[in-house]
């Protein structure tokens, strides 16, 4: 998964978005392990009453079968859909990547970020992570979820947009350059 860049860019930060949205997953497959194993060991005893001792070597196939069904339905998206998560921040842009068979890529300029805001719950201040908002005018509100070392990303952005030259802010318009007006005011071009 590689970002292509225009001449002279570079990446500044890239990461996945923060591992907490893991847990319930994990959480599920460790409970389906569990379980599967119990009922697994339950139906391979001696002692099984009479009907079920008949079905028990259908129905150890069926526990895992089932158990599989549970983990790659339940457990293994989310996993990917954070494996294949990117934030990634260039000298020019921000750019979130996600999806695993359909993939979705969003950038956007930096010299179009009027305004950054990080929105942290109690949980969130505890793992340093955070939600990244961008305000892009017009309405326009762009969120960035679980970003790791939030309040540090955020300064990143900031130098990065620091950084660009002004010509970039104003469509063109060359705020530096030396052009047009003498001391007094009057146009010698």
């Amino acid at each position: 998964m590689r970002v292509r860049l225009s001449q002279g860019e570079y990446i500044i930060a890239a990461g996945r978005p923060h591992a907490r949205s893991l847990w319930k997953p994990l959480a599920l497959a460790g409970a389906t392990g569990a379980a599967a194993g119990y009922a697994l060991g339950w139906l391979g005893r001696d002692t099984l009453p009479g009907q079920l001792a008949e079905w028990s070597p259908y129905l150890q196939p069926a526990v895992v079968v089932l158990g599989l069904l549970v983990l790659l339905r339940y457990c293994l998206p989310p996993v990917l859909r954070w494996f294949t998560g990117r934030i990634i921040l260039t000298d020019r842009r921000l750019i979130r990547r996600q999806g695993v068979l359909l993939r979705r890529e969003h950038e956007i300029a930096l010299a179009a970020i009027y305004q950054l805001e990080i929105r942290q719950t109690v949980t969130d201040r505890m793992q340093r992570s955070g939600t990244l908002v961008l305000d892009l005018g017009h309405g326009r509100i762009m969120q960035y979820p679980a970003v790791p070392e939030v309040h540090r990303f955020r300064s990143l952005v900031v130098s990065a947009i620091g950084q660009l030259p002004l010509t970039a802010m104003f469509d063109g318009v060359d705020i530096e350059g030396d052009g047009g007006y003498d001391y007094e005011g009057r146009d010698y071009d």
